[in-house]
Formats: structure tokens, sequence, C-alpha cells
């Protein structure tokens, strides 16, 4: 097992959006953030299937909130991790941009049974996923603390990971976009494509149709790693036949080593909505393998 005695444990959290077979497999420990409906909070994967989170979404008249881990979690994390005979951990986390939890890890860092380095991806979903995954191909290896960040850090300057979203009704909900916007967005019937740059989402352009935002955002992958072979992770707001169809054109265009496809948990699919579907690629001699 990766991460084995006195070796090194990778922890990151639920906004990686890896399925729980896939970071057992890959061993991976993940920290769960949660989701709140009205006065009702759930665990994502824990309390709450990403089914029952979206057909909660489709019937509630307000957006859910979401939270950074509890630091019960945290801290039951790394406990496990030394429980299994690891010296140290790095703690990889979505980007501090975007939540307070490489913050939380920080201020907990020092109840950790070993010593616990935190690392802020300035990533999220499959952009964290490929980090991780890198991580944790170097701890099973034996790697020190500081080959692991370094592998972490590596796919994070190179990784392209973008979204387009299905309807704006969820941004506007969320504040990300205005209400002008998004009827606005209605009206033309123009999807946002949203990219990581420097720790934030922000727009890098629009379509008329998620098939046009598929292929732009393939675009933006091959003008960075053309003829490179790629890690892929696709995530989808439980939209399969996008993801499909994204995998698909991913592998006409590009060289693909491995691949992943996977569900927006509750805390990007709160603001992305049913419908959206999200690629990231980095280089597979940075990644490694996605089958574990």
């Amino acid at each position: 097992m990766a991460g084995g005695p006195g070796g090194v444990a990778v922890v990151t959290d639920s906004t990686a959006d890896l399925p729980n077979e896939v970071a057992e497999r890959l061993g991976l420990r993940v920290v769960p953030m949660s989701v709140t409906f009205g006065t009702t909070t759930e665990v994502s994967r824990v309390t709450m299937s990403d089914e029952e989170f979206y057909a909660r979404l489709a019937t509630t008249t307000a957006l859910p909130t979401t939270a950074q881990p509890n630091p019960h979690w945290f801290i039951e994390g790394w406990q496990d991790a030394a429980d299994d005979g690891c010296g140290a951990v790095v703690s990889l986390h979505v980007s501090r941009e975007l939540s307070g939890t490489v913050s939380q890890a920080q201020r907990l860092a020092d109840r950790a049974a070993v010593p616990v380095t935190v690392v802020d991806s300035r990533q999220v979903a499959g952009g964290l996923a490929l980090m991780a995954v890198a991580a944790q191909r170097v701890a099973a290896d034996g790697g020190p603390v500081s080959r692991v960040v370094a592998a972490a850090h590596a796919v994070g300057e190179v990784v392209v990971n973008e979204m387009v979203v299905d309807t704006m009704e969820y941004l506007r909900k969320g504040g990300r976009v205005s209400g002008a916007a998004a009827t606005l967005g209605r009206a033309l019937r123009v999807r946002p494509i949203l990219g990581v740059r420097e720790g934030r989402m922000e727009p890098v352009g629009r379509a008329r149709t998620i098939r046009a935002g598929i292929e732009r955002m393939v675009d933006a992958i091959e003008e960075q790693h053309a003829r490179t072979p790629l890690a892929i992770v696709v995530t989808h707001g439980l939209a399969p036949d996008a993801a499909d169809l994204a995998l698909e054109r991913v592998g006409e265009r590009l060289v693909v080593d491995s691949s992943l496809v996977t569900v927006f948990g509750p805390v990007l699919g709160t603001h992305a909505g049913p419908g959206a579907v999200a690629i990231a690629a980095a280089p597979a001699d940075l990644v490694g393998s996605l089958d574990g």
C-alpha cells in the first residue's frame, strides 16, 4: 500500500471528485466536505451520494451551502495514516482562492500524530485529482515529502482544467454571475466556459452548445499538449452522454495514456449545476496511470 511504514501518505479532499473506489485503489485518503440544505447537513459521499445530491438540488428553491471539512475529518485522515505506520503526510487541497480548506488544514496540522505538510494545489476537481495521483505515485515509490510535493507542483504547473456549464442559473444563484448576465445567457443560449487560472475559476470563453464547449476545451488542451501522451479526467454533473462525448473527442484528437470519468460532488455541483462537464489534462509521464 502507498504510504507504508515510515513512508509518506497523501491526503486530499472531496473537491478532487475522485470516486471512493478509485481513491481506495490508488491508496489516497480523502477528507470529505459537507453540503447543507436548509437545516440539514450532509457529508459528501459519506451520508449523501452524488445521485441523492442532484435529486435534492433539482427540487430545492434555495441553493444549498457548502463548507470546508469538519476538523474531525482532517484529524481522522491524518491519524489513519499514522496508524498505518506512515511517518509523514502531504495534505493537498483545493485552491485557497476557492475555499478555506487549506487554511483549516494549516491551523490543525500541529495536532496530527505525524508531521503534516499542507499544500495549496491552486486547483480543483480534475486538476486536483491529477495532482493528487502524481503525488501518490511518488509516495508509493517511497519518495520523501519533498519529492511528493514536487510531483504535485509539476502537474499543477502544466495542467489544463476547463469546464462548460449547461445552465447559468446555478452560477447566478451562487453569485458567480449577475442576474442580467444569466438572463442574457438564456436568451442567447450561451454556455460559459470556465478555466482554472491562478487558483481561481475564470471565464475563458463561451459556446452555444455543450458539444461546442467540449470542442473549445479540447482546443485548449491541444494547444498546450499536442502529441503528448496525457492523463485525462472528465468530470460531469450527472451528464454521462456529455462526458462520453468529451472522452470521445479527446481520444480522437489527442494522445490519451489513461483516463477517468467521474461526477461533480456537492461542492462544485452546487455552483456548476447538472449538465456541466469538465476536462482536465496533464502529461502522463508526470501523473502516472489513473488505472492504479
